[in-house]
């Protein structure tokens, strides 16, 4: 599948740009990163192909890779408790889901877990392989959130802000943290992360709309998985929601795999924000992409696929049962936006949220982490990660838990 090519010609595809236009063009790789993009292949090159390899987009739309910004593993590994062979085995499968970068998720758990699972995934992001799917670091969505919105976290292990632990926790390769403001009394620990070029997310909380604007001021940037979780929207008091759809500078975080959201309840979400500050996750589970009935450990207790939804022994939602590839179709399926618009959310704004200049982008100089499509189907029919080939469709055949629209 790999090979030591240094050049690569991409042809006849169409290809999708950040800004959501398309064009029609040659892409040309050399090493891992994209070197030209021109109307068509340079002719010269063509002529030499012993050591250019040309392949051929017809009938596809070449992106740059997804990047998975709200991960807590998929295809049966926890991320919370697992080991750096089972992480390593995921980054391989994740490729053939279009899927080229991720940020690992840890969910509550108990302190000394949580710093073992830190520990192993600094170790699988050090000795991260090149053509597996890029580890970006680390989300570390609580514990430092409110009891009344814990969704599926462990209520026991949910704790109150303390900046000791916090720093304990926090390592060089943490990249967000979600929390509460509210639950945090000394009004500091945003700051503290702001200073440490840590991105600082409102969820799980319960704050007002003058605590939630007081996040905003100390470096808060994004909101997790806006409308889960978190203090409902009123008109006299709009919360957490309010300013998430008025405030140009947060990045709102949604999920998309239709039982999360309404497909109404995210047109409001397209409709109000700036369409650089959407980002479009998945929040998969442990279970994401495994068949229905399938149980798993999650968030200290069993969960099971029912259905299109992973559920907890209470019956709520514990994660998704869906990767972002998914979530990316269903946007289309649902006609809220056009592919293009749409692979904006799950590439280029994640890529600049995380200050990834690299990522998630068709231009010379970014990392050769590209997707081919079937324009028809959405079918992903092959993904290159540093400019190799990783995942062909007509090699390997769709994989398990995806689905065409």
């Amino acid at each position: 599948m790999m090979n030591n090519t240094t050049m690569k010609i991409i042809t006849g595809a169409t290809l999708v740009h950040p800004s959501g236009h398309q064009s029609e063009g040659a892409l040309l790789i050399e090493g891992n990163r994209i070197r030209s993009i021109s109307a068509e292949a340079p002719g010269s090159l063509l002529l030499n192909q012993e050591n250019v390899e040309i392949i051929s987009g017809a009938g596809c739309y070449l992106t740059p890779g997804l990047i998975e910004l709200h991960f807590n593993g998929a295809l049966g590994c926890n991320l919370n408790q697992t080991t750096i062979g089972e992480v390593q085995n995921l980054l391989r499968q994740l490729p053939a889901f279009g899927i080229t970068s991720v940020l690992f998720t840890l969910i509550t758990s108990p302190l000394t877990d949580t710093l073992s699972a830190i520990q192993t995934l600094e170790e699988v992001i050090h000795h991260k392989a090149p053509f597996q799917c890029r580890p970006l670091g680390i989300h570390l969505e609580g514990p430092f959130i409110n009891p009344a919105h814990k969704g599926t976290h462990p209520v026991q292990e949910i704790r109150p802000m303390d900046l000791d632990e916090l720093n304990v926790l926090l390592s060089p390769m943490t990249r967000m943290v979600t929390l509460a403001p509210e639950q945090d009394t000394s009004g500091q620990a945003i700051s503290i992360l702001k200073s440490r070029g840590i991105r600082a997310s409102i969820g799980h909380s319960n704050a007002t709309y003058q605590q939630t604007l007081q996040a905003i001021q100390q470096g808060a940037n994004s909101v997790t998985h806006l409308y889960n979780a978190m203090r409902p929207f009123h008109h006299r008091e709009p919360g957490i929601i309010g300013p998430a759809l008025t405030r140009d500078e947060l990045y709102v975080q949604f999920i998309g795999d239709g039982v999360h959201l309404h497909p109404e309840t995210i047109q409001i979400i397209l409709r109000n924000k700036r369409p650089g500050h959407i980002l479009l996750t998945s929040d998969a589970s442990p279970l994401a992409g495994l068949p229905e009935g399938v149980h798993g450990n999650f968030s200290l207790q069993d969960v099971q696929v029912k259905g299109n939804q992973v559920l907890n022994q209470e019956g709520g939602l514990a994660g998704s049962s869906k990767l972002v590839t998914d979530c990316l179709r269903n946007l289309v399926r649902w006609q809220l936006v056009p592919f293009s618009q749409a692979i904006q959310y799950a590439t280029a704004n994640p890529a600049n949220f995380l200050d990834e200049p690299a990522l998630g982008r068709l231009e010379p100089g970014g990392m050769a982490d590209l997707v081919l499509w079937n324009k028809e189907t959405l079918a992903v029919e092959s993904t290159l990660i540093n400019g190799q080939m990783v995942y062909q469709r007509s090699v390997h055949g769709e994989p398990a838990g995806v689905r065409s629209y």
